[in-house]
C-alpha cells in the first residue's frame, strides 16, 4: 500500500512537472499551441460528426435520422474546416473568449456590489475589472490577438495547473514522512 501511494504521488509530481513545461512551452509558442489546440478541437468534432451519422443510419425513426444526419455532417464538416484551417478558427475562439471576459468581467463587477460590505468584495469587483479589461484588450488586437491569445491562456492554465499538481505532490511526501 505504501508503494502504491508513493508511486502516486511520483505520478502526480512528474506530470506537474510535464504540464510545467508544456505551460511554458504554449507562452512562448502560442500560435503554435493555438493551432495544435485547435486542430485537436477539429478532430474530436470530425469524430464526434462520423460518430452521430453512423448512429443515425442505424436508426429507424426518419424524422429523427434526417435531422441527426444533417447534424452528424455539419459536426464533421466544422472539424474538416477546423483542421484545414487553424488559424480561422483560432479567430472565432478568440471571438468567443472575449464575449466570455467581457460578460464575465461585468458580472463580477454587478455582483461584487451586492457583497460591498462583506470583506473581500473589493477582490471580486479587481477580478472583474481585470477580465473586462482582459476581454477589451483582446478584442482591441483581433483578429491578430487570435495568433496569441489562446495560447498563452491555455499555457498559463498549464503552468498553474503544474504548479498546483508540483504543490500537492511535494505536500503528500511530507505528510507521508511524518507517518
Amino acid at each position: 500500500m505504501e508503494n502504491e501511494r508513493r508511486s502516486g504521488i511520483e505520478h502526480l509530481h512528474w506530470l506537474g512537472i510535464v504540464f510545467i513545461a508544456l505551460g511554458v512551452a504554449s507562452v512562448l509558442a502560442p500560435a503554435v499551441a493555438g493551432s495544435a489546440l485547435m486542430i485537436v478541437i477539429g478532430f474530436i468534432l470530425l469524430i464526434a460528426g462520423i460518430v452521430a451519422i453512423v448512429r443515425q443510419l442505424n436508426t429507424d425513426a426518419s424524422k429523427e435520422k434526417t435531422i441527426g444526419l444533417i447534424l452528424g455532417v455539419i459536426t464533421a464538416l466544422a472539424g474538416i474546416a477546423v483542421i484545414g484551417h487553424p488559424f480561422f478558427g483560432l479567430a472565432f475562439l478568440t471571438l468567443l473568449l472575449v464575449g466570455y471576459f467581457v460578460v464575465e468581467g461585468v458580472w463580477k463587477i454587478v455582483v461584487s456590489f451586492r457583497y460591498k460590505p462583506a470583506s473581500g468584495w473589493k477582490w471580486l469587483l479587481a477580478s472583474g475589472v481585470l477580465s473586462l479589461i482582459l476581454g477589451l484588450l483582446i478584442w482591441n488586437q483581433w483578429p491578430v490577438s487570435g495568433m496569441w491569445a489562446v495560447g498563452v491562456l491555455v499555457g498559463v492554465n498549464l503552468l498553474g495547473a503544474g504548479l498546483a499538481l508540483v504543490t500537492l505532490a511535494s505536500t503528500l511526501r511530507r505528510i507521508a514522512r511524518q507517518r
